[in-house]
């Protein structure tokens, strides 16, 4: 009789410590999935991170110098749609690169290349202009440095800018020489006037007639 509450008992305490066992088992499998779980989630949350940084940053769609310049006044790649943000970060861009070939004139430089690497807040941007741009800012550039008040530099570098902002589809700025609107249209009037005074005069024929 002992015997068999004593087998009793030890076949109780083995199932028991199986049991046990099978908990302690699943425990452990429930832990390491949900670790699992956790790293995948952390995994995603990084990679949808990085992939929005990048679009992010890639508003000008991995074109830069020449072909953003083209791809922008919609010459080239007119597939490509460039958002609010792309286009007035592209214009802070150009008009960077003006002022520094105007520096450059102002300097003495008297030949450029197209391209230019231009200093953002969102890092560093290949800049290109057309290198008849670069060469009459350079030209004019020169001019103004002698002489800033010179109405006919002021007017052909205005003019150039104008020409370059309407290729790329942008409204001209009058501020971009540090000069007024009234100002630029003065030099524009003085500069007309010169023109109008350097034609020679026509004489009238004798009977009234040109």
């Amino acid at each position: 009789m002992h015997g068999l509450l004593l087998f009793t008992a030890l076949l109780t305490m083995a199932f028991l410590v199986y049991g046990l066992y099978q908990l302690n088992q699943r425990v452990m499998r429930l832990e390491e999935k949900k670790r699992q779980m956790a790293a995948e989630k952390a995994a995603e949350k990084h990679a949808s991170n990085t992939t929005g940084a990048k679009k992010s940053d890639d508003i000008f769609h991995d074109l830069e110098g020449e072909a953003l310049f083209y791809a922008m006044a919609g010459e080239y790649h007119q597939e490509l749609e460039f958002s609010e943000d792309a286009r007035k970060r592209f214009e802070l861009v150009v008009r960077k690169h003006i002022l520094e070939v105007l520096e450059k004139a102002k300097e003495g430089e008297r030949a450029l290349d197209s391209e230019t690497i231009i200093r953002t807040l969102r890092g560093p941007v290949h800049s290109w202009l057309p290198q008849d741009v670069v060469s009459s800012l350079l030209i004019q550039g020169a001019v103004l440095a002698k002489n800033p008040k010179d109405e006919r530099a002021i007017q052909s570098i205005q003019s150039t800018i104008d020409r370059l902002y309407m290729q790329l589809g942008y409204q001209s700025p009058d501020d971009l020489l540090g000069l007024e609107d009234d100002q630029v249209q003065d030099a524009a009037a003085k500069a007309s006037e010169a023109d109008n005074e350097s034609e020679p005069k026509r004489v009238p024929a004798a009977d009234g007639f040109m």
